[in-house]
């Protein structure tokens, strides 16, 4: 149940729903968790308000430190089909496996905080190039944040994909769950949504609840939770399975879930019981996996699990019978059109026809038209 609050309270949050700048934002919660009872009832709530402001304050030093340098070497143009962030604590491996994983060049040494800015490497996997980014770390080895910490977690924020690395033999589940923490005060959250919660906010009109999939609570007490948070009239869709925590997150957070794979490094030294725990920590929602960047263990592994958390597939084109040597990695559910666009904007509009060859037709050379879907390793050639 969402807590009761006192009506200061409720005004505090409705200015905070109001602001526009992040001074402004900050200052209306700190307001309402100076008018909010500290008390049992009021535990999640208050704990939501505080990861909140941490997460804004977090913002506010990223944007300063962007300001504060003539170049930014936290802009790295993205190239290949999608850009993954490899972050970390010092000395985890970062650089030893984007050397073995890319053709990057980083510098390794045994001391902290080798690298001091973004390095981008290109991979290639089966005829697909993806852009890895090693991140300046964002921990010391005694998980202290360091410098760069809010612009390391800034850039991963905006990746395709995180590739958080653990250094497997030193107690990498405290690594994880103080990783987990600094993203978490980030407003980033690993593993997929449960649930999409949209609220547009209208002039009039009352509150309005649209649900494309399951509300798990009283839709009076939803409509009786945005108003107390300072919205009066909106339309809210709700897709997936929703309840009430969901809506207190929505209204005061705004979480983004990320992609992500938790790499446990130096497997030969940490051994199975490293990957054991920090499996306990996540359980099902993110892939795990061991590998050592200096022996090559589990490296091939690491490459396909990449690909297939990108959901990503290989298509080769064709143009008069001759198939193209290297392929387009498009979506997973791509469609023909969409293919034709990465070619070309101006290609995709004149396109009449394709016909395909694989696996996504029951006849090879099939003809089809823009909206059939592709599947991994289909041979596609566009008439126009």
């Amino acid at each position: 149940m969402p807590a009761n609050l006192p009506a200061e309270a409720e005004k505090a949050l409705a200015k905070y729903q109001a602001a526009r700048t992040i001074p402004e934002k900050i200052k209306a919660l700190e307001e309402a968790l100076s008018l909010i009872p500290d008390h049992k009832g009021t535990e999640k709530l208050r704990g939501r308000i505080k990861r909140r402001i941490a997460e804004l304050k977090r913002e506010t030093e990223r944007r300063a430190a962007a300001r504060a340098v003539r170049k930014d070497y936290f802009h790295i143009p993205r190239e290949g089909a999608a850009q993954v962030a490899v972050i970390g604590v010092t000395n985890s491996g970062k650089s030893s496996l984007l050397r073995v994983l890319t053709n990057a060049k980083p510098k390794i040494s045994p001391y902290q905080l080798t690298t001091i800015e973004p390095i981008p490497g290109m991979m290639m996997h089966e005829g697909i190039e993806l852009q890895l980014v090693e991140l300046p770390a964002i921990l010391t080895e005694d998980l202290e944040e360091v410098h760069f910490t809010n612009r390391s977690i800034g850039f991963a924020k905006n990746s395709d994909l995180i590739l958080l690395i653990l250094d497997g033999g030193r107690d990498p589940a405290s690594q994880l769950k103080k990783i987990m923490e600094l993203l978490d005060e980030s407003g980033i959250v690993l593993g997929p949504k449960r649930c999409e919660i949209e609220i547009e906010k209208k002039d009039s009109g009352g509150i309005r609840l649209v649900v494309f999939g399951k509300l798990h609570a009283d839709p009076r007490e939803v409509i009786d939770l945005l108003q107390s948070r300072g919205i009066r009239n909106a339309v809210v869709k709700i897709y997936g399975d929703a309840g009430i925590e969901d809506f207190e997150e929505v209204i005061l957070r705004d979480l983004m879930h990320k992609k992500a794979i938790i790499i446990v490094n130096k497997i030969d030294q940490g051994g199975r019981e490293a990957l054991e725990s920090i499996r306990e920590i996540v359980g099902s929602k993110i892939p795990v996996i061991g590998v050592s960047a200096e022996r090559g263990d589990g490296l091939d592994e690491l490459k396909e699990m990449i690909i297939k958390k990108l959901d990503l597939i290989k298509v080769y084109t064709q143009k008069d019978g001759v198939k193209a040597d290297k392929p387009l990695a498009v979506k997973q559910g791509a469609t023909v059109r969409e293919l034709a666009e990465i070619i070309h904007k101006e290609f995709a509009e004149k396109m009449k026809y394709a016909r395909v060859w694989g696996r996504s037709v029951k006849v090879q050379g099939q003809r089809v038209g823009p909206d059939h879907v592709l599947e991994d390793g289909d041979v596609v050639e566009i008439f126009t």
